[in-house]
């Protein structure tokens, strides 16, 4: 999205994590076809997937993570786009919308246009996996008191590192999370190198409400996770996992 242009420099220092990619590798090497990445990122998940020998196209709409994204030596079909209408010569047998994307989508119309799109860019039988945080009853309540600033990490980088601060609020009517994002990045001996803010707003999702709109695109939903090792979703996952097919 380009409200994560201004981040670009920093998203691959921020999510540097793979827990997940086994999950989304275990299910290329079961379908049958190409992979489309929705949402993609800089390519976290794409280009380690095109490493692994797979036919990868990532569909991403900010043009800086693009650009940062085609910088990485892996065969990756770029594709500046938003996935809630790009149009792609390509079918695949696995769609995948990762990490968050789909919260991204801050309209239900928004949500279901993508799942149709989505699904229009499927071969038959296709297999569609999305993947957002669940977050906890907790999370979405405003502080009582204070600012309710977090600090949500520190990365520890070979010349430095990063820290990120957030506050958040939400919108129980419209399910929309207002964050707004802190970032100071230091060198190698502790001088602050240099500080910045960034808002962001995301539309959180349930279980079945997910599957709800899935079901009204023509899809099947298979499996519902609450990890990637396939537990189930209860009310203590940390993410939410949706397999559905066309």
């Amino acid at each position: 999205m380009p409200e994560y242009d201004p981040l670009s420099d920093l998203y691959d220092l921020e999510y540097i994590h793979d827990y997940d990619l086994p999950f989304w590798l275990s299910l290329a090497d079961s379908e049958t076809g190409p992979v489309i990445e929705w949402g993609a990122g800089t390519g976290r998940l794409a280009a380690p997937l095109a490493a692994a020998g797979h036919d990868v196209t990532a569909v991403e709409l900010s043009r800086d993570m693009v650009e940062r994204g085609r910088e990485k030596s892996q065969p990756v079909g770029w594709i500046v786009g938003d996935m809630r209408s790009a149009s792609l010569e390509q079918r695949s047998g696995l769609a995948v919308c990762a990490f968050n994307s789909f919260l991204c989508l801050k309209s239900v119309d928004d949500a279901l246009a993508f799942l149709v799109n989505a699904r229009e860019h499927l071969v038959p039988g296709g297999l569609l996996g999305i993947e957002v945080s669940a977050f906890s009853p907790e999370e979405l309540v405003d502080p009582p008191y204070g600012s309710g600033l977090r600090h949500d990490f520190t990365r520890e980088l070979s010349d430095g590192k990063l820290d990120r601060f957030s506050i958040s609020r939400y919108d129980a009517a419209t399910q929309l999370m207002q964050m707004r994002l802190f970032y100071e990045r230091y060198d190698a001996s502790g001088t602050l190198e240099h500080r910045r803010a960034h808002d962001l707003t995301i539309r959180i999702t349930t279980r079945d409400e997910l599957r709800l709109m899935l079901r009204l695109a023509d899809f099947k939903v298979e499996a519902v996770y609450g990890s990637f090792e396939g537990e189930p979703f209860t009310l203590t996952s940390d993410h939410l996992i949706v397999l559905a097919r066309k």
